[in-house]
């Protein structure tokens, strides 16, 4: 159990440190989220990425006051950076999970109807047969295939809708014209 003066230095020290990230925040604030969207070629992903960067900072302020020291835009933006890095390679190993299910799913008997099905999948570019597997299959809302693939929910419905419309190409029979005249 902590003691009494363990406590105390701990509610002085979150004060100072809210007051620390705050002053950093209005310093740095524009820069890094700039940084952040170009590097994460990604509006919302950038603003998710610094923020993060803040959190951590203040995480570390609130464990040693003395943590970060001027000048703090280094470690702010090798923070980011390194955070970037994570999440590609996150996005990375979720797209080589779903082109192996896809690939070991090439190689199943599928009854003639599910058969129809899984060939028109795969005729779609990767992104889009993912967002279409991880919203229908999986049952993902459309923010949840968004964060998976690390992109904007706009750009989900987008590719949804694309391969509806493809795949209503593929799986609907030809409308036979009648030849009446």
């Amino acid at each position: 159990m902590r003691d009494q003066a363990t406590l105390m230095q701990d509610s002085a020290t979150r004060p100072a440190a809210d007051q620390a990230i705050a002053a950093i925040y209005a310093r740095e604030g524009t820069r890094l989220v700039g940084l952040a969207r170009v590097l994460a070629a990604d509006m919302d992903a950038g603003e998710d990425l610094a923020q993060e960067v803040f959190v951590r900072a203040l995480r570390a302020l609130q464990r040693d006051p003395d943590y970060l020291h001027e000048p703090v835009w280094p470690w702010l933006r090798t923070t980011l950076v390194r955070l970037v890095i994570e999440r590609r390679r996150r996005i990375q190993r979720e797209m080589s999970r779903l082109a192996r299910v896809a690939r070991a799913s090439d190689s199943v008997e599928w009854p003639a109807a599910t058969a129809d099905v899984a060939t028109a999948l795969a005729e779609l570019p990767p992104r889009m047969r993912a967002c279409v597997v991880l919203r229908y299959c999986e049952d993902l809302s459309t923010i949840d295939v968004a964060r998976t693939l690390g992109c904007a929910p706009g750009t989900v419905v987008v590719q949804l809708r694309e391969a509806r419309k493809r795949l209503r190409l593929w799986l609907e029979p030809p409308i036979e014209e009648s030849g009446d005249g």
